[in-house]
C-alpha cells in the first residue's frame, strides 16, 4: 500500500480550555480502514510502522498513527469475539474467554521486551507498538478464519453483495444464483450502511459472510429467493482467495445484471455529493466544561466528547483527560489520557462516580510512550450496561492513580460530568443525521 501524502499535516491537536481533541484527517482513515478490510492475507502483510511513517516523520504523528490502528484492530477482535461468544455453551465459552485473556496478556509480554532490546527509547516504543499491531492482525485473520469455515457451523453463507438502487442482492460462492437479502431491519440496514461506508463506486461487488437461511420464493424477479439475514460477520472488497465466481463470470456480473423494484421495498436515498476539495465536516461545542468535536470522514460520522481533570498542582501540560468517542447506535469507546506519567497497570488506576467507588478496571487496557500513559476501556457490555448509565446519573468522575498496589495512597483527580448528558445528546443528533444538524 503506498498511499499518497496529505496536503495537510497527519494529526491536528486543538486545546480548549483543559481538553485537547485530535482530528484524524480523512487519509489516515483511509489507510487504517483498507488495512482492516483488505483481507487475511492481505492484513498479515501490512506493516503499520512502514504506513505510519510515510505519512510522517515526527514520532508524535507516527505514535498517533499506530496507536488509532491498534484502537480500530482491538475494537475488530472485540466484535468478531463477540460474534463467535454468542454460539457458544458455558464450557467452550469459558474456555474461549481464557484463550482471548490469554492472548491479550501474551501480545503485551511479547511485545514489552522489545523496549529493553532495542534504543532509543523513541525507536523502541515505536517498534513495540508495531508488534502489538502485527499480533493483533494474526489473531483477527485466525478468529476470521475461523468464522468463515462452515465446519460444524450450519447457517454461515459466503459470496458476494452488491446494495443500491433496486438492489439488495447476495450470491453465494461459485453460484450463479443471487438472492434478496432481507430478515431483522437493524442487521439488514446495518449492512447497508456499512455497504455504503466501504464501496467506492456505484455497485461496487463486495465480499460478505452472512450468518442466515437461504428460502427459495418466487417473489423476487431476478432472484432465486431470499436470504433471511441473522447477522453479517464479514464485509470487504473481494479476494480471488476467499470467494470465487462461476465458471466465465467475473466481478461485476452481479451489479450488471437486471435491477428490480421488489414490493414495499423504499429506494435509498441518494448519497450527498460532496467535492474533492470539500474540507472534512467538522463541529466543536462546548456543555459545561465537556467539549464535544464531531466530524465527518467521507461518510463515516463520529464525536469525541472530553473533559479536563483537576487536581492539587495540576498544570495544562499534565492535566488527565477523559474522551469519550461515540459512534453509530451510541456505540461508545472510553479513554483516560495521563500526560508525562508512566503507569504500568489498570490495577493502579481506580476510579470513582461522585459516592461509588468500582476500583480499576478489569479488562482496560493500558499504553504507554514518551508523551505519557493512556487507559483505553473497549468492553462494550460494560461501558453499555453499567460505565454509561453511572455517567449519564452522576455528577462527579474520580480517579486515582497509585504508586503501588499495596498502597491506598496516590494521586486525586475529579472531573465533572455536569454536562455530558447535553454533549451525548448533541453526538447522536449528528450522528443520526449524518451532519445535518438543524
Amino acid at each position: 500500500m503506498s498511499p499518497e501524502q496529505p496536503d495537510k499535516p497527519i494529526m491536528q491537536s486543538r486545546k480548549a480550555g483543559a481538553g485537547a481533541v485530535l482530528i484524524i484527517p480523512a487519509a489516515l482513515l483511509f489507510v487504517i480502514s483498507l488495512a482492516l478490510h483488505s483481507g487475511v492475507a492481505r492484513a498479515q502483510d501490512y506493516n503499520v510502522l512502514q504506513e505510519c511513517m510515510k505519512l510522517s516523520s515526527a514520532d508524535s504523528d507516527i505514535n498517533n498513527c499506530i496507536d488509532n490502528y491498534l484502537d480500530l484492530m482491538d475494537d475488530n477482535i472485540q466484535d468478531i469475539s463477540e460474534y463467535i461468544a454468542r454460539d457458544l455453551d458455558d464450557a467452550p465459552l469459558n474456555k474461549f474467554q481464557l484463550a482471548q485473556q490469554a492472548f491479550f496478556e501474551y501480545r503485551k509480554q511479547n511485545c514489552l521486551w522489545y523496549l529493553e532490546f532495542s534504543s532509543p527509547q523513541a525507536t523502541a516504543e515505536k517498534i513495540a507498538k508495531n508488534c502489538l499491531a502485527t499480533m493483533s492482525q494474526q489473531r483477527l485473520a485466525e478468529l476470521q478464519s475461523l468464522i468463515a469455515s462452515d465446519s460444524g457451523r450450519a447457517g454461515t453463507l459466503r459470496g458476494f453483495y452488491v446494495y443500491g438502487a433496486n438492489r439488495n442482492s447476495f450470491q453465494p460462492c461459485g453460484s450463479e444464483q443471487r438472492y434478496w437479502v432481507e430478515g431483522d431491519n437493524e442487521q439488514v440496514g446495518q449492512l447497508q450502511q456499512d455497504y455504503l461506508n466501504q464501496s467506492t463506486s456505484s455497485l461496487q461487488v463486495l465480499y460478505a459472510e452472512l450468518r442466515g437461511q437461504i428460502e427459495p420464493t418466487q417473489d423476487y424477479p431476478e432472484h432465486s429467493g431470499v436470504v433471511k439475514l441473522a447477522a453479517v460477520t464479514t464485509l470487504k472488497p473481494p479476494s480471488d482467495s476467499e470467494c470465487s465466481l462461476p465458471t466465465g463470470a467475473t466481478d461485476t456480473t452481479l451489479a450488471t445484471r437486471p435491477e428490480i423494484k421488489p414490493p414495499a421495498v423504499p429506494e435509498p436515498e441518494p448519497e450527498p455529493v460532496v467535492s474533492a476539495d470539500e474540507p472534512e465536516q467538522l463541529l466543536r461545542a462546548y456543555f459545561g466544561e465537556w467539549l464535544a468535536e464531531c466530524k465527518q470522514s467521507k461518510s463515516s460520522f463520529t464525536c469525541e466528547l472530553s473533559v479536563g481533570f483537576t487536581g492539587q498542582d495540576i498544570s495544562d501540560e499534565i492535566r488527565p483527560v477523559m474522551s469519550l468517542s461515540r459512534r453509530n447506535e451510541k456505540r461508545t469507546l472510553v479513554y483516560m489520557s495521563f500526560p508525562e506519567r508512566e503507569i504500568d497497570s489498570p490495577t493502579k488506576i481506580r476510579w470513582r462516580v461522585d459516592k461509588y467507588a468500582f476500583g480499576d478496571i478489569v479488562g482496560s487496557e493500558i499504553r504507554v510512550d514518551e508523551q505519557g500513559t493512556r487507559q483505553l476501556v473497549h468492553e462494550r457490555k460494560f461501558i453499555r450496561d453499567d460505565l454509561m448509565p453511572l455517567f449519564i446519573k452522576g455528577t462527579e468522575l474520580g480517579v486515582e492513580v497509585l504508586a503501588d498496589v499495596d498502597d491506598n495512597a496516590g494521586e486525586k483527580f475529579t472531573a465533572t460530568l455536569k454536562g455530558l448528558t447535553r454533549a451525548l445528546a448533541f453526538a447522536d443528533d449528528f450522528i443520526a443525521s449524518g451532519g445535518q444538524l438543524e
